[in-house]
């Protein structure tokens, strides 16, 4: 007779939908690994700024950091794609670590030694921002290749879920109490052995389909552009890329702009009770997570997903209307909870869709246009809020999402996608 084997893990685990990818050992790895690396950079984006206005006390050399960052993101991003398609994701997720690795020691290790200038700074967060856009597409290309179709929406949902915990809540924390006791520089050390840790898990995942075929693949630039001629052949696509556009410029600006610049000018409150709207955020993300994580795709999939973009604008309006601390918190905790809900049904829409040759250069254009398009909405905010005010700012961003995003919906080729794996 022949004898079922029997897993190895606790009889509970893959009851949640979250939790049923876990129980792939590959899956395991790439998670352990990728969740150290969240708990470094936490703790690196509270050090850098200290690190920054240590070496140039201005204004203009902290942001200049994250221009710098974000200039050579884009262009990684839309490559990253093709470079997924020729070396595989494992190897070009490899690459990203060890590069990641090798410039934040470098920067902690110049830093320590009196050595470190601005310049100096600024290219090793170049490297590191390119290298960490070609890894987010080679990430969720690993996920698709690693989890079947039925279990997406679970997988995609443990990064929200993971993500606000290390990157939002533990690093931070952990990176404030070593940069007050140790300095800045050391925090940069410890966020590079973080992503030499997950080298190491990464090293050991065994499964992943091959690249390619070399006469599958053509040049780097005809490669890239045939991601955007995709987007555009398909209608569905393309319409969400616009609206989820549309949501990026109503929502990201206004509220990240605009909240901590009236609770900064509210004597009664301070640095702590913005914090405190931070932390309800982080709580709305892993509960919107939590609550999508357990459905399946299906045809109204893409329904749920515009709403989730409504919803983000649909919490502006509290704040709006009432500036005070308690519309702050709710709008925080809809505002992240519709985000990881659309990010969790996105993500998985995409590798479920989309063909594998197709699906990390569409994960490199979302990541790209995030990179564009939330500077363009902090510009606008600011320009907005200036000629008119801080609450008709927020009003005018929440209805202009709340009208155009779900007036997508009307057309028809918004709402169907021809291919899916699982439909």
């Amino acid at each position: 007779m022949t004898r079922t084997r029997r897993s190895a893990l606790p009889a509970w685990i893959g009851r949640p939908a979250q939790l049923q990818p876990f129980r792939q050992k590959n899956f395991r790895y790439l998670w352990a690994g990728f969740a150290v690396s969240l708990l470094g950079d936490g703790m690196m984006f509270v050090a850098l700024p200290w690190l920054v206005l240590s070496l140039s006390d201005t204004t203009t050399a902290l942001a200049a950091t994250g221009v710098v960052m974000a200039v050579t993101a884009l262009p990684a991003a839309l490559l990253a794609g093709t470079w997924v398609n020729t070396y595989g994701a494992r190897r070009v997720m490899l690459a990203a670590d060890l590069l990641r690795a090798a410039m934040l020691a470098a920067i902690g290790l110049l830093s320590l030694a009196d050595l470190l200038t601005t310049w100096y700074l600024y290219v090793g967060l170049a490297v590191f921002a390119a290298a960490e856009a070609a890894f987010v597409p080679a990430f969720n290309t690993m996920v698709q290749a690693l989890v079947p179709a039925e279990h997406l929406v679970g997988a995609n949902s443990v990064d929200q879920v993971i993500r606000p915990l290390m990157w939002r809540l533990i690093g931070p924390a952990l990176g404030g109490a070593l940069v007050a006791r140790s300095g800045a520089d050391w925090v940069f050390v410890a966020d590079a052995l973080t992503f030499i840790a997950s080298f190491v898990f990464l090293y050991r995942v065994s499964a992943e389909r091959e690249p390619l075929a070399q006469n599958e693949r053509p040049s780097l630039l005809e490669d890239s552009l045939d991601g955007f001629r995709y987007v555009w052949k398909h209608k569905w696509l393309l319409y969400a890329f616009a609206a989820g556009a549309v949501t990026v410029i109503c929502v990201m600006g206004p509220w990240n702009v605009l909240v901590p610049f009236i609770l900064h000018g509210d004597a009664a409150h301070g640095a702590q009770t913005y914090g405190l709207v931070l932390a309800v955020g982080g709580v709305g993300q892993i509960t919107g997570a939590l609550l999508v994580g357990g459905r399946s795709l299906d045809r109204r999939t893409l329904l749920w997903l515009y709403l989730a973009w409504g919803g983000m604008a649909g919490g502006l309006v509290g704040f709006a209307f009432d500036a005070s601390l308690v519309p702050a918190l709710i709008g925080s905790f809809v505002i992240n909870a519709a985000l990881a809900v659309s990010a969790v049904l996105w993500g998985a829409l995409l590798q479920s869709a989309v063909p594998r040759a197709y699906v990390a250069r569409m994960f490199g254009i979302d990541w790209a246009l995030s990179q564009v398009l939330v500077p363009i909405s902090y510009s606008l905010t600011g320009a907005f809020a200036g000629i008119t005010s801080t609450g008709t700012t927020l009003l005018v961003a929440a209805v202009g999402g709340l009208i155009c995003v779900p007036a997508v919906l009307i057309v028809r080729q918004a709402r169907h996608i021809p291919e899916m794996r699982n439909f």
